[in-house]
């Protein structure tokens, strides 16, 4: 027994080492005195592998206990962090940058006849006239572009379903026979299908990494788990905006999964 005693220990120590060199995703955002800081660059300095924030200032990258995290943004001072236990949670931490200072290289003033004030001086600046559809007065300028499915309902739809004629308001003709005939079931059936297969690449794109090596499902399942999820009856398109809920839900449902597929994964 005391001769197995320091093999014991060694096994113990050799798991613990090993346990330590598993990074996992951290959940953070940063900001500056007054907002977020969006497209501010992280780099683990242990691993090399960096990231940006999002528009929001939050990011997540692979780490773990002892790592250094370096974050950087032009026009603030470049911070160097290290992880411990704490920063890994369902509370998501946040870091401030300080902004400084940044000099300007020396110019040359010219002489010029502008006066200083904005009325006047505007009218001896020459500018080019930027030529779009908005500049233009186009009709439905600066609307958004419609999807390919979304063209073809509206188009079965006649446009505005609903149009002003005399004192009331009539059906189009293209509504009523497009309705009558299936067509425009059919179409909405099609655009549908399309919003689907949008969510789909969203979760596809973002969150691969984390359901592959987080959640731990198997790589053959990765497209049948992301239909799994786009499908449930708790679903909902409002979740691809908020990551920390996101992540929550790919968890729930991951344990899910697993149950109903018992020959790929042991509980």
């Amino acid at each position: 027994m005391i001769k197995q005693l320091p093999i014991t220990l060694l096994l113990l120590l050799t798991l613990q080492i090993t346990a330590q060199e598993k990074r996992k995703f951290l959940y953070a955002s940063v900001h500056d005195e007054v907002a977020s800081v969006p497209n501010a660059h992280i780099i683990n300095l242990n691993t090399q592998q960096g990231t940006f924030t999002n528009d929001n200032g939050e990011f997540r990258i692979l780490t773990k206990p002892n790592d250094s995290l370096q974050i950087s943004f032009v026009g603030y001072e470049t911070k160097i962090i290290k992880i411990e236990t704490t920063h890994f949670g369902i509370e998501k931490h946040t870091i401030e940058l300080k902004k400084v200072a940044i000099e300007l290289d020396e110019i040359e003033i010219k002489e010029h006849n502008l006066l200083g004030y904005i009325s006047s001086d505007t009218k001896h600046i020459k500018t080019e006239k930027e030529i779009n559809a908005e500049s233009l007065n186009l009709p439905y300028a600066g609307s958004r572009i419609l999807t390919p499915a979304e063209r073809r309902l509206y188009t079965g739809m006649g446009g505005r379903p609903l149009k002003l004629e005399g004192f009331g308001f009539i059906l189009s003709t293209d509504y009523i026979i497009n309705s009558i005939s299936g067509r425009l079931k059919k179409l909405k059936k099609e655009k549908a299908i399309e919003d689907s297969e949008k969510r789909i690449q969203h979760i596809r794109n973002n969150y691969r990494v984390y359901i592959l090596h987080e959640l731990k499902i198997i790589s053959e399942d990765l497209t049948r788990f992301i239909y799994f999820i786009e499908n449930a009856n708790d679903f909902s398109p409002s979740l691809l905006a908020d990551e920390i809920m996101m992540i929550s839900f790919l968890k729930l449902k991951s344990d899910e999964f697993k149950k109903l597929n018992p020959q790929n994964y042991k509980q």
